[in-house]
């Protein structure tokens, strides 16, 4: 039975929440995002056990479709940006040290291009490129209920869907670190030669003293972990729409930032904590 008490619009005020519950609910949120986002890779991680031969082949078949996409696609993006910034590099070199030798231009390429720019670079590429699609590409089959009737045909999403993308972002980014170091360092040895009077020994001497044993776990290590964040990042991101078709491009922006903030943090601290181990030998 209604009720026949005159409207108090002060009655459908919500009730004041204090600082300590206020706090308790940002902490409770974040807990739900974390355990959300460890679900995403858990799932994609368990789903490598799931037995299925058949399965395995449309695994395998979607995997190098995504490879085709996420890496093949880019090389001519990746290439140019590393061009530029190999040349970019060597013209710094020359306003700022003048009397800079080729043995120097080498050490500073290892230290700035395969230690960090690399890496990084190359993982904000794929996410701003291939993270945007992802993210859009699963937030529409959420909206379209793809997702759902995959799941109703026995068809286990995380397996067909997130850990394709998961490791075609992973060793794309590897391919792709590989590829614009190259590059990189190619256009600044031939731009590095035209302007310096030293010869490309002077180059190459200046490149293997600088390189360490250590250099290439570093460089594969920050490759896998990018690529894996930059994957996981989208894929949580893009399957987190719900039903609206509004909240697809809402999500992918998430996803970008999400991808770009992580990429950061990760190759900051893994830098950080791979110095910090291994001592001398990379000064």
């Amino acid at each position: 039975m209604p009720s026949t008490q005159p409207y108090d619009p002060r009655a459908s005020r919500a009730p004041e929440v204090s600082l300590t519950g206020q706090l308790g609910r940002r902490w409770l949120n974040l807990v739900r995002r974390g355990q959300g986002l460890l679900g995403t890779l858990g799932a994609a991680a368990l789903s490598l056990r799931t037995p299925g031969i058949a399965a395995r082949r449309v695994v395998r078949r979607v995997l190098l479709t995504q490879i085709l996409y996420t890496g093949f696609q880019a090389v001519t993006l990746v290439g140019t940006i590393g061009a530029l910034l190999g040349a970019t590099i060597v013209i710094q070199m020359e306003l700022m040290v003048p009397a800079a030798d080729s043995a120097l231009i080498g050490k500073v390429l290892v230290a700035v291009v395969l230690r960090e720019l690399a890496p990084l670079l190359t993982a904000i590429i794929v996410a701003g490129r291939s993270g945007t699609a992802i993210a859009t590409e699963l937030g529409n089959m959420q909206v379209n209920r793809e997702i759902l009737a995959l799941s109703a045909l026995g068809i286990d999403p995380a397996r067909f869907i997130v850990l394709p993308r998961l490791v075609s972002a992973a060793v794309s980014v590897v391919v792709l670190m590989v590829y614009f170091t190259a590059i990189a360092l190619l256009s600044a040895a031939g731009l590095g030669l035209a302007v310096s009077s030293a010869g490309s020994e002077s180059l190459l001497a200046g490149v293997r003293a600088a390189l360490t044993p250590y250099d290439f776990p570093l460089f594969f290590g920050k490759g896998v972990g990018l690529g894996t964040l930059v994957g996981w990042l989208s894929c949580h991101y893009g399957l987190g729409v719900k039903s609206s078709p509004t909240e697809v491009p809402q999500m992918a922006s998430r996803a970008v930032v999400m991808s770009l903030l992580g990429a950061v943090a990760f190759n900051t601290l893994t830098t950080a904590v791979f110095y910090w181990t291994v001592g001398p030998p990379l000064r």
